[in-house]
């Protein structure tokens, strides 16, 4: 009699544990599907000293998926007048992990192969691609921090400066 009970509740842990990896395996965590786009605008097209250091702060949610993370700056060719613009990129995880990157926004594209820019008339618009395949292992807020290595103080002819989180497909 005890015998029949044992291998009836072996036989029915079985299952139980069986329906039970099914059920957790078919769970999925949420992916975020749209790019993050976060806009800093400079006032009276100047980037000024004191935005020197811009930051920018997203959630997170997808913890599997991976990122490129991105900057488009828009500038004016007429009144731009720098060639490079050495700058340093730090990622910040919620828990204060810390992911760096150093680059130059290059005015001269053929110098640069990262940078790619896009022309409307005398407005023109750069892409760097400060990480191009980054998996934030963290749900939470994630802080980004662009700091231009300039000592000018003013930088006339500077539109906005775009971070842009893209899911890869």
């Amino acid at each position: 009699m005890k015998k029949r009970i044992y291998q009836h509740f072996i036989v029915i842990a079985l299952i139980i544990l069986t329906i039970n990896t099914i059920a957790t395996s078919c769970h999925r965590a949420p992916r975020q599907k749209e790019p993050i786009k976060v806009t800093h605008e400079f006032p009276n097209g100047n980037w000024t000293f004191e935005e020197q250091v811009i930051q920018y702060g997203f959630d997170n949610i997808d913890t599997i998926s991976e990122y490129s993370i991105e900057f488009y700056l828009k500038y004016d060719t007429t009144v731009v007048v720098d060639e490079t613009i050495p700058v340093n990129i730090t990622l910040t995880a919620p828990d204060g992990m810390e992911s760096f990157v150093t680059s130059v926004l290059n005015f001269d594209p053929k110098q640069n192969k990262d940078i790619t820019p896009f022309s409307q008339g005398s407005v023109n618009s750069m892409r760097l691609v400060a990480f191009p395949s980054k998996t934030l292992t963290q749900k939470g807020r994630y802080t980004v921090t662009f700091y231009r290595k300039m000592p000018k103080y003013d930088n006339l002819g500077f539109i906005s400066l775009d971070l842009n989180v893209v899911p890869k497909k």
